[in-house]
């Protein structure tokens, strides 16, 4: 007896995850250089004011978060579906609000400067330095929205790795231009500001070259009516509200920090948040990899998929982040000297702090990489719990243990009993969602799902089980008959001539007709074209299952073959 294996969906989770982890490495890697220079070069209190200014820069990606994502969500699902053109919509739609929005920011930031820059600066110590760095961040917010947006759809249209580059490369003109403008020009924290605004441009002109290539997607009239901006601003809402509320929560920290444990708390808060922001290296990566290769997934109806997908991205985020958060318990002296902390009392609190922060960083990851599944089966609800809770309850207890580190902590952990709770509620009410991630399972008696050794030999046991599955779901002889043929025909194409490795066959019977999918790892190879380009007896094999099937799609799709057929 064959069943489904999860080589493909881990071939196509890695095959993502890996450049999305790049991507991310090469962003945090370059903030924390980016801190430590203006550690080094300008002082602790440079850093501290740098810190001061991360929920106006969260507030830019907030706004981002509220159609970005959503969009590529559901350019993944139109993708799995076949519909490239509804993603291409979908893109200059969200390419067009970003310009729009981009400009907002600009002259909204200028016009009220002055009360943005008080409330996000409580030390009359560092508001010199802060105000600085503030105003060209603001400058930036245009290029910083447009750059997310292209990056998102570059990743879901299936490269991730000229992503990697673009940030990688990105990056290292934003180091550069640190030490020049730092160093040499004598330009001091506005250096900074600038060296990152002037990255923003570079990873624009660097990922454009995508679109030069054949398949991909293009820009179109967006035809708004046709988007269903409802659904697209609903799936986007809970990611909108969570940003947001890690600007309030940088802000509600910093004044917490500010009230019970002074500057030199907020020095190691600054540390906390830039370690903080390297764990977002393991936690984005694997958000990026689950969001196109799931929406995809979501797109095909494909429970087992997501499932099989979600297992093996928890196991890849639990390993790193044990690992560390153990070096940040283990070594904190030596990470706070990194940033440009050496001694003293800021030294002293930095050593407090980092222990118990780090309980905080794994537990919100772990919750966190659950907002994709919400958005994938538009669970509002526990979406925007999840966003709500879990920024903003960490902040309560900080500020009702009275500035205690281990306030971050607490909060996560009741936000995560709540999400077990609920989802044993929604359980009882459908059987067919899996524990934790409530992914809707179909049964056996409702999809067939094997993986087939490229083997001749396997061939016949697996068309053997569809035409038991078939029959037990009150098919037909004939309908059986022709959809066995079909498969049997395919299967032995991807067999003699794909090169693959492994085979997906899955079926399902819905209102009467039979859908059979052929999901496999070998050479790009289109059957539909090459049975109706090729003379007739070289494809007369394909000819005649495409002649059976009622209907027929294919797609190349994370470096796979994904045939779809219906009787």
């Amino acid at each position: 007896m064959q069943e489904r294996k999860p080589y493909l969906i881990g071939k196509a989770f890695n095959q993502f995850l890996w450049a999305s982890v790049l991507t991310v490495a090469a962003t945090q890697v370059a903030n924390i250089v980016d801190a430590t220079i203006v550690g080094h070069l300008i002082g602790p209190d440079a850093l501290a004011a740098v810190n001061l200014s991360k929920p106006l820069l969260q507030a830019f990606f907030a706004i981002s978060c509220l159609y970005v994502p959503a969009a590529t969500i559901l350019t993944g699902v139109a993708i799995g579906k076949g519909d490239t053109r509804r993603g291409g919509r979908l893109m200059t739609f969200s390419l067009l609000l970003s310009g729009v929005l981009g400009l907002v920011c600009i002259f909204g930031g200028w016009a009220f400067f002055g009360p943005i820059s008080h409330l996000l600066c409580p030390s009359k110590e560092l508001y010199p330095l802060a105000t600085q760095f503030m105003s060209i961040t603001i400058f930036s917010s245009l290029a910083q929205l447009v750059m997310y947006t292209v990056h998102q759809f570059v990743t879901v249209d299936g490269s991730p790795r000229l992503v990697t580059l673009s940030v990688i490369t990105g990056n290292v003109f934003n180091i550069l231009l640190d030490i020049v403008f730092i160093k040499f020009c004598g330009m001091g924290i506005a250096g900074a500001a600038w060296a990152t605004c002037a990255m923003y441009v570079v990873c624009i002109l660097t990922s454009l070259p995508h679109f030069r290539k054949a398949h991909t997607l293009r820009l179109c009239r967006p035809r708004l009516r046709s988007l269903g901006l409802g659904k697209l601003f609903g799936i986007g809402l809970p990611l909108f509200f969570s940003t947001v509320l890690i600007s309030v929560q940088y802000l509600g920290a910093n004044r917490i920090t500010s009230l019970y444990l002074g500057n030199d708390g907020l020095v190691a808060l600054a540390v906390c948040m830039q370690l903080f922001a390297l764990s977002m290296i393991i936690l984005t990566g694997t958000l990026r990899t689950i969001q196109p290769v799931g929406s995809i997934l979501a797109g095909m109806d494909d429970g087992h998929g997501m499932l099989m997908l979600m297992k093996r991205a928890y196991r890849f985020l639990a390993l790193c982040l044990l690992v560390y958060a153990a070096a940040i318990i283990f070594f904190p002296g030596q990470i706070g000297a990194l940033l440009g902390v050496t001694q003293g009392p800021a030294m002293e609190a930095v050593m407090t702090a980092l222990p118990l922060f780090s309980l905080h960083i794994v537990m919100q990851a772990l919750l966190f990489n659950l907002m994709p599944l919400f958005q994938f089966y538009e669970r509002k609800r526990l979406a925007l719990f999840l966003s709500i809770a879990q920024t903003l309850l960490p902040v309560v207890f900080f500020y009702l243990l009275h500035g205690q580190w281990l306030g971050f902590f607490i909060g996560q952990l009741i936000t995560g009993i709540v999400i077990v709770v609920w989802g044993g509620i929604l359980r009882r009410s459908d059987p067919t969602l899996c524990p934790f991630f409530l992914i809707p399972i179909k049964g056996a008696a409702e999809k067939f799902e094997v993986t087939v050794s490229p083997r001749i030999s396997s061939l016949a046991e697996s068309v053997s089980q569809l035409s038991q599955f078939l029959s037990q779901a009150g098919q037909s002889q004939r309908s059986i008959f022709h959809a066995c043929l079909c498969t049997e025909e395919f299967l032995k194409n991807i067999i003699e001539h794909g090169e693959a490795h492994a085979v997906d066959l899955g079926a399902t019977v819905v209102d009467g007709r039979i859908n059979i999918t052929l999901h496999d790892d070998g050479r790009a190879f289109n059957p539909i074209a090459f049975a109706h380009d090729t003379p007739e007896k070289i494809g007369l094999g394909l000819k005649i299952a495409q002649g059976i099937s009622h209907k027929l799609d294919y797609k190349y799709i994370f470096h796979q073959n994904m045939l779809t057929l219906q009787i």
